[in-house]
């Protein structure tokens, strides 16, 4: 389908967002200013939602590629990952808005976990994206 290749147009905008939300969360723990709690708490709301049609438009996408071999491997994990990683990012922004920004206790501990699961899997559901689009050798020149 050829919405599926707004995938590659639309990714960067949920990961921006979800990766500012915690660079405003370690901010927000750090300097204690509301701003950054209300930044990474809008930050991450919309980074949640914008991640929903950017994972659909991924899933189009590569129902539509005919892929083999090394290259169909690495699809199959980029998909996998794109699915944990909006289920978890869609976990963690439910349970910043349902403890309405007190991250205290072991609530605060939970969300803080969910968060930086959420940023190690974008971090690796873009590398296989990027080993996908980009096949598996295009950085080994620079090292």
């Amino acid at each position: 389908m050829a919405l599926g290749k707004l995938h590659l147009l639309v990714l960067h905008f949920p990961i921006a967002l979800v990766l500012a939300a915690a660079l405003a969360d370690v901010l927000w723990l750090w300097r204690r200013k509301t701003f950054f709690g209300e930044a990474g708490f809008y930050c991450l709301l919309v980074g949640a939602i914008s991640a929903v049609p950017t994972m659909a438009a991924g899933l189009m996408l590569i129902s539509t590629m005919s892929l083999s071999g090394q290259i169909a491997q690495l699809g199959e994990v980029h998909e996998s990952l794109g699915i944990i990683t909006t289920t978890v990012v869609l976990l963690t922004a439910g349970l910043r808005v349902a403890l309405r920004n007190r991250l205290s206790g072991l609530w605060g501990w939970a969300y803080g976990v969910l968060m930086l699961a959420s940023v190690v899997l974008i971090t690796l559901t873009g590398h296989y994206g990027g080993l996908l689009a980009f096949g598996p050798d295009y950085l080994s020149g620079i090292f």
